[in-house]
């Protein structure tokens, strides 16, 4: 008789990877807090159409054709049969912090993967109250050429995947 019990050390290794999964699962559901609900900083997931059309996305989540290495190369490579969606856009102190996922190719194929980018300091910034504030600069040109460079980043991380 074969005996199934667990480790202490297995049975520890579960949980985290259980704990790990969880973590994932929730940032693929858009933020969602351990109640169900949506945190505060937690943008709603944003999506690029294979035609760069925008779909309820923000326009600092579009990659320009003509200025990005990352869709000349997909564009060289695959054609038109490839598209990438921000799936999830957030802010982190001065570093904007992206979600991109790729698809390609016939089958479908998808590659995810992070990209970050931090924000320039030209600016004065601080906080007051608990509210942000920016002095000195277009905070939200800024803020969109953030959020461009980090999706720029994380479609050229899905590409060194492929």
């Amino acid at each position: 008789m074969v005996e199934t019990r667990r480790t202490a050390l297995s049975s520890l290794f579960d949980d985290m990877l259980a704990q790990t999964r969880k973590q994932f699962d929730d940032l693929y559901r858009g933020g969602l807090g351990r109640g169900g609900e949506r945190a505060a900083n937690a943008a709603p997931p944003l999506a690029i159409a294979r035609d760069s059309a925008l779909r309820g996305a923000k326009p600092s989540a579009l990659l320009d054709p003509a200025s990005s290495p990352a869709v000349r190369r997909m564009n060289e490579r695959f054609g038109s049969d490839w598209g990438y969606e921000i799936t999830d856009e957030r802010r982190e102190g001065d570093e904007a912090i992206v979600l991109c996922k790729l698809t390609f190719g016939k089958d479908g194929a998808a590659r995810t993967q992070f990209g970050r980018a931090a924000f320039s300091s030209g600016a004065v910034t601080g906080a007051s109250g608990g509210v942000r504030f920016k002095l000195g600069s277009d905070a939200q040109a800024e803020e969109r050429d953030a959020f461009r460079r980090a999706a720029e980043a994380a479609l050229m991380n899905c590409i060194e995947l492929i």
